[in-house]
């Protein structure tokens, strides 16, 4: 089970420990997801399992011990590792995460930037903070640190990021080959009185990613705190596993969960198809196909 959601965001990451063959090495290379307690990184060294070693994150200039945590799969640029931090109260990445708890009440998921101190959040919009952050594409929101509240923005700008030229969105193994289509039946769509909870008309890009069909963006339909509907030419089938950051931007760190496709109304494969996806949560567990 996650401890805190994970921000899809690069940046450079020295390591410093005991590699393979009992060497002692340094090397410069940089994440792929983020998180509250550790971070997916990029790794060509071979390393001990469960070895310990030192990070540091030039942005920031912060460093922490860390252990290795497992083998994560074969990138573009190499292999990743997932890695844990010792102390589990380290701010590497100068992001604010608040409990994973609070997510329930989120229908989108931002990096947010105090202007004044330039504190960094992952904040959970519910559906009134949503619009006005749609609208006017600020929220208002008291700051920790300044005491005060004040219009926080999208933190994109940040002036780490800005100064290493990077790209945020990490590039991901999957494949974006066409697949065969799959017979699916229809679902029948639930009626209002079936539904928990009222949806909203927030047209929001987003971001879906799954293993047949890689990375889609898309826009939202209709939003809630359980998910939301969106139209593709993709076959996706009732069930699937997917990840979803709403919203979604190439030039920001975005949030990624974890959902399923839950109804399809349409003829998947034939044209444009209206999807519905649900948030898997925190505490819940999946066993799909």
């Amino acid at each position: 089970m996650r401890r805190s959601d994970r921000i899809s965001l690069q940046l450079t990451v020295r390591v410093s420990g005991t590699f393979a063959m009992g060497r002692e090495c340094t090397t410069n290379t940089r994440t792929l997801l983020l998180s509250r307690h550790g971070a997916k990184i990029l790794l060509g060294q071979e390393i001990i399992p469960y070895a310990t070693f030192n990070v540091g994150c030039l942005e920031t200039g912060k460093e922490a011990d860390a252990r290795l945590v497992g083998f994560m799969g074969e990138e573009p640029e190499g292999p990743a590792y997932g890695i844990e931090f010792l102390d589990k109260n380290v701010s590497l990445w100068n992001i604010e995460f608040p409990p994973l708890s609070e997510s329930e009440k989120a229908v989108a998921r931002l990096l947010l930037e105090c202007p004044r101190c330039h504190t960094v959040e992952l904040a959970y919009l519910n559906e009134i903070e949503a619009l006005v952050f749609q609208m006017n594409e600020y929220l208002p929101r008291p700051c920790r640190n300044c005491s005060d509240l004040s219009l926080w923005k999208e933190a994109h700008g940040m002036l780490w990021k800005q100064a290493q030229g990077m790209v945020s969105e990490a590039q991901i193994p999957f494949s974006v080959q066409p697949a065969p289509k799959r017979q699916s039946s229809k679902t029948p769509m639930r009626t209002r009185d079936e539904r928990k909870e009222i949806r909203f008309s927030l047209k929001f890009t987003a971001c879906v990613r799954s293993l047949q069909w890689g990375e889609e963006v898309v826009m939202t339909e209709k939003l809630s705190r359980s998910g939301f509907s969106f139209q593709s030419e993709r076959c996706y089938a009732v069930d699937d596993l997917v990840e979803i950051a709403v919203p979604y931007k190439q030039d920001s760190g975005n949030i990624f969960v974890l959902g399923r496709i839950a109804h399809h109304e349409g003829n998947p494969g034939q044209g444009l198809t209206h999807y519905g996806v649900s948030y898997i949560r925190p505490h819940e567990r999946w066993s799909g196909n």
